[in-house]
């Protein structure tokens, strides 16, 4: 990592690496000759550190005789060096050779034993010349293949060994990120259980709003509030127009008729003998008349309705709508869902416990619970009380969100991480140290050496949203893998 300061250790010296780019050098002259170095790096890096022992080991070099194995070092002994000469020089003497040959087949008799003896020469001098060039050659054709060798000698891939153990280069390890823990001491934590709850909104502060008859949906003067507006008590978000059928609209307008008449009769004898009152007619008829008025005068209004005015549609609390299944001219059944109003500071939280001990437990250690979302987000919440019936085999349990301004969206899915009452004595690690082998046992991997992992099976107990507790398996102080262990598993 960048801006970590790392020392390695070699015996009683101590060399710091000097950084730049990511990339960290260690001044060490003692690397040029060969042995065998116990090493050990201290690394720091803010709050974090890890300390990685290894050895190095430095091969003696290899015997010259052995990397120029060719027909030539049979003719020429190892470590001669002999000049190079040029090809011209080469071909030169050749053809001095080929012409003296002609010169001896076909010149005269006298001369001709002489020159045989000059081509003889000549011969073995241009054979000599020959076998250097080739020499030469040869050595420069076996460097270059040893050079290629080099290039092509790439470092070594991580593997699983016979031992079941995983080797991963140090190089390998950076570009996967691989990071380790020294376990803590056993120490006595709460245990949890994990639980598959729902977010539900708080019943006292939140709302529908339903049809009670069916009906034609108008909008208000502002129009239809939108989804997330926020909304008072008592707000008008929309009327209902009651649809009232063919035969019942006959009927209704039957009775206004004959309540109309009703009306206007007993008008008309109000008229005659109030002016009586007292005389011709007694007080109490009076008083009878308007009192029988005024009840027809109140079914001739709860009739009117039906057929003209229109049924508002009011928030029934303060807080957000969540849903608005209207549109202007819609046309609805009874006890339709309208309007939904939610509140997001106060939710609610319920999960399902399979088990009546389990649920038991928890109202019993009667402590915060954590509740974790599919992406990750965290919320605490504290336990509000359980149903003492069940539902679908199951006892539901309430829990209220600690805070304002959850992130939570009503209807979603979380895992409830609630402690019980039960004591459990364990080696606390983070969730992603523990993985599944192939057999689906629950392993840890152990840093025993700088490139070596060794597999460990546990015995886990959750904790928490972030840490599981190993009860069986691990020893105190060993250092084991808490990011990249899913990926060294993964290693064949």
């Amino acid at each position: 990592m960048a801006g970590a300061s790392i020392e390695m250790t070699r015996g009683d010296e101590t060399i710091t690496a000097t950084g730049s780019k990511g990339a960290y050098e260690f001044k060490a002259p003692w690397v040029i000759t060969p042995g065998h170095y116990d090493l050990t790096f201290s690394i720091s890096a803010g709050d974090k550190s890890d300390l990685l022992i290894g050895r190095l080991d430095i091969p003696s070099p290899p015997p010259v005789e052995a990397t120029h194995d060719s027909v030539w070092d049979h003719i020429v002994p190892h470590g001669t060096q002999l000049p190079d000469i040029p090809l011209w020089m080469l071909a030169g003497s050749l053809g001095f050779v080929v012409l003296l040959s002609l010169l001896a087949l076909k010149g005269p008799r006298s001369i001709r034993t002489a020159v045989l003896v000059v081509a003889a020469a000549s011969g073995l001098s241009t054979v000599a010349m020959a076998a250097v060039v080739l020499t030469n050659g040869v050595g420069g054709a076996s460097e270059a293949s040893v050079t290629a060798q080099a290039v092509l000698d790439l470092p070594e891939s991580s593997r699983r060994t016979e031992d079941g153990a995983v080797f991963v280069p140090k190089p390998t390890q950076r570009l996967l990120g691989i990071a380790t823990i020294k376990t803590a001491k056993t120490e006595t934590i709460q245990k949890s259980v994990r639980l598959i709850g729902q977010v539900i909104p708080d019943p006292n502060r939140s709302g529908v709003v339903q049809s009670l008859l069916a009906g034609r949906i108008e909008p208000p003067e502002g129009g239809f509030p939108i989804t997330g507006a926020s909304v008072k008590k008592g707000d008008v978000l929309g009327y209902l127009v009651p649809a009232v059928a063919v035969v019942d609209q006959s009927d209704i307008t039957q009775t206004q008729g004959d309540l109309d008449k009703q009306i206007a009769l007993l008008e008309a004898k109000l008229k005659r003998i109030e002016p009586l009152s007292g005389r011709a007619v007694p007080a109490s008829q009076i008083v009878d008349t308007k009192i029988e008025l005024d009840i027809i005068r109140k079914r001739r209004a709860a009739i009117n309705p039906v057929l003209k005015d229109r049924e508002e549609l009011r928030a029934p609390a303060d807080g957000i709508l969540a849903q608005a299944n209207v549109t202007a001219g819609q046309v609805v059944e009874a006890q339709s869902l309208l309007f939904q109003i939610v509140d997001p500071a106060n939710l609610w939280i319920e999960a399902l416990a399979f088990d009546a001990v389990t649920a038991a437990s928890i109202e019993k250690s009667g402590k915060d619970a954590l509740a974790q979302t599919a992406d990750g987000r965290k919320v605490s919440v504290s336990f509000a009380g359980r149903s003492p019936a069940l539902r679908q085999q199951a006892v539901p349990l309430r829990f209220k969100l600690k805070g304002e301004g959850a992130p939570l969206s009503v209807g979603e899915s979380v895992t409830v991480h609630a402690a019980i009452d039960e004591p459990v004595s364990a080696v606390a690690l983070p969730r992603s140290s523990v993985v599944r082998s192939s057999n689906g046992q629950s392993v840890v991997w152990a840093h025993v050496e700088a490139e070596r992992f060794e597999a460990r099976v546990v015995k886990t107990s959750p904790i928490d949203t972030e840490r599981v507790g190993v009860t069986a398996g691990l020893d105190p102080g060993a250092r084991v893998v808490k990011r990249g262990a899913e990926l060294i598993n993964q290693v064949r």
